[in-house]
Formats: C-alpha cells, structure tokens, sequence
C-alpha cells in the first residue's frame, strides 16, 4: 500500500506538470484523452455521491503529508502546512482502457466531479475559510480518486505552561464531513510511510518547537435522532526548544545568588560592602523577574514554576538582607562602647602627662583655666628639690575596675554570638537556595 500511494503520488505530480492534460490538440493520444474525458462528464451528477445504489456508503480515505508546524503560544494557535492525502472511489468514472489507446489516469478539475465536504471542525479560521487549495484530482480506470491538495490549517490550543520553558503541549486537528453521517461516508485513516495517517518525510525544521510525534485516531459523534458522524482526530505533540531561556533563566540566577551567599564570609564590620552586594542581587532579580514576564505569553493560566521560584528567590534575598542589617549594624555603634571611652581616656592621661613633665611643651599650650597646670607644677618643684627632674619616670600600673572588666568580657561573648548567627544564616541561606535551585533546574532543562 506504501508504495503504490506513493507511485501515485509520483504520477500525480507528473501529470499536474502538463504532460497530460485535458483540452489540449498536441497529438493524437490527446484527442483519445478529449474523448475518456467528455464520455465521463456527460450526464454526471456532481451533488450526488458517486455511487450506483443509494444505500451504498463511500469509503475515503485520509492521511496528512506534513510539511511544517508551528505553535503560537502568544495567542494559543496552532498551524500546520500539509499535503492533505485523501482516495475514495467514484462509481461512474470507470472505464476500459482497451477503449481508449491504454489511457490508466486522467486528471478532472475538482468543480467537474463530486468532492467530498471534509472540513476542519476545530478551525481557528472560522468555517467560512475552505482549507484545501483548488487542484485537479487524478482518477485510475478502475474509479479510484486521488486529491492531494496543499492545505493550511489553523486550531486552537490550550496550553499549559506550568513548565515553561520546558513546556510541552498536544494540540488535535478534526476533520471529518459537514453533511454526511458515517452510514454515507465513512472515513477511514490511509497508511502511508510505514505509519498510519501521518507522513514526515519533507517536514521542515523548526527552530522555537520540537515535533515529538503525531498520532492519528478515528472516532465517532453520536447525535440524538441521527446516525453517528466519523471524525479523524491529528493529535500533534509538541516540545518547546528552551535552551536559550534556560540558560538566561538558571545562570542568572545562580550568578547572583552566589553574591548573596559570598557576603557571609566577609568580616562582620563590613557592613557597606554586604548592604552593596545584598542590594546589587535583589535589584538584578528583580530586573530579570520584570525581563521574565516580558518573555512569558499572557494566557491566564496557570502560574509558571519559574516565576514562582524568582518570587522565592526575592524573597530569600529580601529576608537574607534585613538579617545583614540587624547582624552587621551594631558595628557601627562600638566606637560608643565602655572600652572604647576607657581606652582614650588613658590616651589623654599619657597625653596631659607628657606635656606636663616637658617646660617647653607646656609653655606652648594655650592655657584654658586660670590655674591649669597647678598640681602638675607641684609636682615638678618636688622633683626639682629631689634632683631627679629629667629622669625616667618609672610605670605607673593602671589597675582596671571590675566594671570594665565586665563589660570587656560581655563585648567577648556578643561577637562570638554574632559570629555563630552569621555562619547558620550563611547554612541556612545555602539550603534554601539550593533547593530552590534544585526545582528551577528539573522545570527549566
């Protein structure tokens, strides 16, 4: 059956070129031509089915030969450019070729001979638009009828794109008559190829969808009072080819939740640097989020995985950044600290002493009270009477008061409770991330 389909196939295409055609006086195998010709159209009835006995049904024959496929997902359509295969036989327009010089085939345009009302039920054009183009159909001398129109047909989808950009839909062609019921035309589904009703060979590559397979199936539509109508349904699977928006959507990502992460090893006083690279990653994932939308089809379905995982990423990195903040600000407040006052209150004792003991020095200070340096000059007239003014003074050991002492190990313990809450940020972060990472990579790739 393959290859006689296909040899008339050949044959059909052969004779659409000129080589024979009714209506021309090139030879005498033409005027024989002319002749099979009128004897068939002469007193045939179009309306009628081709058949002898009323109660008889016309069997035809269905097949698609593909030539490209395309999915709109913006507007949920599908299209499909084909060759519309379909074989029936024609009771009345059989001859013997012995009759007229061996004369097998004979192309009849498709207004002189009945045709059968196949249409698309599920059309995205309406019904009003005919989706096979007008060309002559090819008829044997046994009343079999060839018709391979080119055909364009346009459908709707529902599409699901839970799983975009990884997203795959199924999208089905009706076909079937508009007027005659299964007991007059019965429709059955040609093998061509080696598979049933779908023929692949001269389909063209499509760059944005991947066709997985075609299955073709033959159902019946009962209506109440009337006999069941035959319908052939094309189910076309497609794949989209997500390679470009996976690796914008997961690099991306990863990229900057490195960022967010890298932060936690930096010391806890870097409070700028990690506000800077915390604010850096929520302003870019929220740019690749608004970026993301742009690129998805408004279908009004469902919600896509990934922009459920950039909303949790957002949100990590928002609850990630107020943790930073209430971890890394109470740096900014220990130049205010006790040790801190501590330590240049001694500085300004050492300081006040070394001016003192020096004539020069204290001479040079500007004097801000009427008596400022009385105890110091009390101090130096002893030394001068002991004779050891010029001398090394000998340390003087500072004795810490138990406050400060307290406090000196209460800032100890604070930093080691910050440094253990930085680092379970860090681990619990990298679990979250990861797991969000996780997902995006099952739904993306």
């Amino acid at each position: 059956m393959k290859t006689f389909v296909l040899a008339v196939f050949v044959v059909y295409l052969t004779l659409c070129k000129g080589e024979i055609v009714p209506g021309t006086n090139d030879d005498s195998e033409e005027n024989w031509v002319q002749r099979l010709y009128r004897d068939k159209m002469k007193g045939y009835q179009k309306p009628s089915r081709p058949v002898r006995i009323h109660s008889h049904n016309t069997t035809l024959r269905l097949a698609l030969a593909l030539n490209s496929v395309d999915l709109d997902d913006e507007n949920q359509e599908m299209s499909v450019n084909a060759w519309t295969i379909m074989s029936w036989v024609d009771e009345f327009l059989r001859w013997v070729p012995a009759d007229y010089m061996s004369i097998e085939r004979l192309h009849f345009d498709d207004d002189d001979i009945w045709m059968p009302d196949i249409t698309i039920y599920n059309s995205a054009d309406g019904a009003d638009v005919h989706p096979f183009d007008r060309v002559p159909v090819l008829a044997d001398y046994k009343g079999t009828v060839y018709w391979f129109p080119p055909t364009h047909m346009k459908v709707h989808c529902d599409l699901d794109l839970t799983r975009w950009p990884s997203d795959q839909h199924q999208c089905t062609i009706r076909m079937g008559s508009w007027s005659h019921h299964g007991e007059e035309i019965d429709i059955q589904i040609m093998r061509v190829n080696g598979t049933d009703g779908v023929m692949k060979t001269n389909l063209e590559k499509n760059n944005r969808w991947e066709l997985i397979g075609v299955e073709a199936t033959r159902s019946l539509t009962s209506l109440e009072g009337h006999d069941p109508y035959v319908e052939v349904n094309f189910a076309f699977t497609l794949k989209r080819q997500a390679s470009t928006h996976a690796s914008y959507v997961t690099q991306a990502t990863l990229a900057l939740v490195v960022v967010v992460l890298a932060s936690y090893f930096l010391p806890l006083n870097a409070f700028l640097s990690r506000l800077l690279m915390h604010l850096f990653a929520l302003a870019s994932l929220i740019a690749c989020y608004y970026t993301l939308f742009a690129q998805l089809p408004t279908n009004g379905g469902p919600v896509p995985v990934v922009v459920r995982y950039f909303s949790g990423t957002i949100i990590l990195t928002t609850i990630s950044l107020l943790s930073t903040i209430l971890l890394t600000a109470r740096s900014c407040s220990s130049c205010g600290s006790p040790s801190a006052s501590s330590t240049a209150s001694g500085l300004g004792s050492r300081l006040a002493g070394a001016v003192s003991s020096t004539r020069v020095l204290r001479n040079v200070m500007p004097q801000t009270s009427t008596q400022p340096y009385s105890h110091l000059e009390t101090e130096l007239a002893l030394d001068e009477e002991e004779g050891v003014v010029g001398r090394p003074v000998p340390p003087r050991t500072t004795t810490i008061p138990p406050a400060a002492e307290e406090v000196k190990e209460a800032g100890v313990e604070f930093s080691m409770v910050r440094k253990v809450t930085n680092f379970l940020l860090l681990l619990l972060f990298t679990i979250a991330y990861v797991v969000d990472y996780v997902v995006l990579r099952s739904v993306a790739v």
